[in-house]
């Protein structure tokens, strides 16, 4: 700890601190061996410092602003006479903590390996568990959260100008819950019922042509070697009508390949070589993978074929996964910034789903009906029930129909001829 001082803390002061990139203490001289301790991430705890048998110990009071420093110096008080009759809480805090078992980061454990695990979103929950509840609540019993906690729990991701994470953290806090009440933790939750504190709306942004264009030349636009990173050598950026890909090229590719089939990034990064049949050209998108738990097949033009090829192994066997990087693994990892960075190199507003979008809109554009396009987007929520079950035609010449149209209308959008493209009506033979 770099910083020490043995001034009187003021409220001011406490209240204006800011975080620097190493953890500090700051000693009140008014309370005997209260510490305030000031974290890179911004949080600010207080704690006391003692002596006993020997040996030094640390004993956590609470986190500011939730405790004033009016309350911290009582509550350190209080302690210093324990300490003063012969008693140690931090051992007394060591051993409680070992006999509990029904705390919030047990039950976060308990949750992530038994229900999450299986979840499409578990990553997601284990962040955000890990970033905005258990640093919070780690060692709080279950039985006693009250609705009043997860608000303040809550308003705090939104005070910080995070009002969506505020409601992701609001999710997943209730699902964690609900998985208490279930497994008789706790009786009922008090996460239900508890309002947004953010308003999302859904996102109907469609890419105009020239912005297609713009994205289609940055994920082409790979650096040669000379404009790479190196050691002493910064990466280029390009000029600023025509920036280099700030993407690895099979990265890149995995956002050409989400606006050529209208596929989901999720399941694009997790294509396998497996399940493709590159000979007849489909790509079999397993049950497991999609999002309505529904096996999938897509139709593979010959752009995405030209794309999926590249990928190939120069050397040695194939992994598993089709994009992997250099290190191997999977493009997951990496593919939910990919599009933020495409966006910040071309400065528009710019996601990775607005791929899917503009290619279903494109497609319905240039006539594709789009009961087709909601075959090639794997959309059941508009079919009855008894159509889902019973209807064994998987569309599959409608499907191929509607894709090789999208993928001569982004060629004529890339090359600025789209008034030359064939309509749909007459590549689909008249239909």
């Amino acid at each position: 700890m770099p910083q020490i001082t043995h001034a009187r803390l003021t409220d001011q002061q406490v209240r204006r601190l800011r975080p620097g990139a190493r953890p500090i203490d700051l000693r009140d001289g008014q309370s005997r061996g209260l510490i305030l301790s000031v974290f890179p991430s911004g949080r600010k705890v207080f704690s006391v410092r003692y002596v006993f048998g020997g040996k030094h110990r640390r004993v956590v009071l609470g986190e500011y602003p939730h405790q004033s420093l009016a309350a911290a110096r009582d509550a350190a008080g209080a302690m210093r006479q324990r300490i003063l009759r012969g008693e140690d809480p931090a051992a007394e805090r060591k051993a409680a903590k070992a006999e509990r078992v029904d705390t919030v980061a047990v039950l976060a454990a308990d949750y992530l390996a038994k229900y999450a695990a299986g979840k499409r979103s578990v990553a997601e929950d284990q962040r955000i568990l890990n970033r905005d509840v258990l640093p919070t609540w780690a060692d709080r019993s279950v039985r006693e959260l009250t609705r009043r906690d997860v608000r303040e729990l809550v308003d705090r991701v939104t005070d910080r100008g995070s009002p969506v994470m505020a409601n992701r953290v609001l999710a997943c806090v209730r699902t964690l819950l609900n998985y208490a009440v279930d497994q008789d933790w706790i009786d009922a939750n008090p996460a239900a019922r508890i309002k947004k504190p953010g308003a999302e709306g859904s996102r109907d942004r469609v890419l105009t042509d020239e912005e297609i264009r713009r994205v289609w030349r940055v994920l082409s636009h790979v650096p040669s070697t000379s404009e790479r990173p190196a050691p002493g050598r910064p990466r280029a950026r390009g000029a600023t009508n025509d920036p280099l890909c700030p993407l690895s090229p099979w990265l890149a590719a995995t956002l050409k390949v989400r606006l050529l089939t209208a596929q989901r990034g999720g399941e694009v990064v997790r294509m396998r070589w497996a399940d493709l049949d590159l000979d007849r050209g489909w790509w079999t998108i397993p049950a497991a993978f999609t999002k309505n738990k529904r096996l999938h097949r897509v139709p593979l033009t010959k752009a995405v074929m030209t794309l999926i090829r590249a990928q190939e192994p120069k050397a040695g066997a194939r992994g598993a996964f089709v994009f992997t990087g250099p290190v191997g693994g999977t493009a997951a990892d990496r593919a939910k910034k990919a599009s933020a960075l495409v966006a910040r190199a071309l400065g528009i507003d710019f996601k990775g789903h607005d791929l899917r979008r503009t290619a279903s809109t494109k497609m319905t554009e240039a006539g594709v009906p789009a009961a087709h396009v909601a075959k090639v987007l794997n959309h059941v929520e508009n079919e009855p029930r008894s159509t889902r079950v019973y209807d064994r035609h998987t569309y599959d010449a409608e499907k191929r129909i509607a894709l090789e149209t999208w993928a001569r209308t982004l060629r004529a959008i890339i090359k600025n001829t789209r008034g030359t493209v064939v309509p749909f009506a007459r590549a689909a033979g008249g239909r």
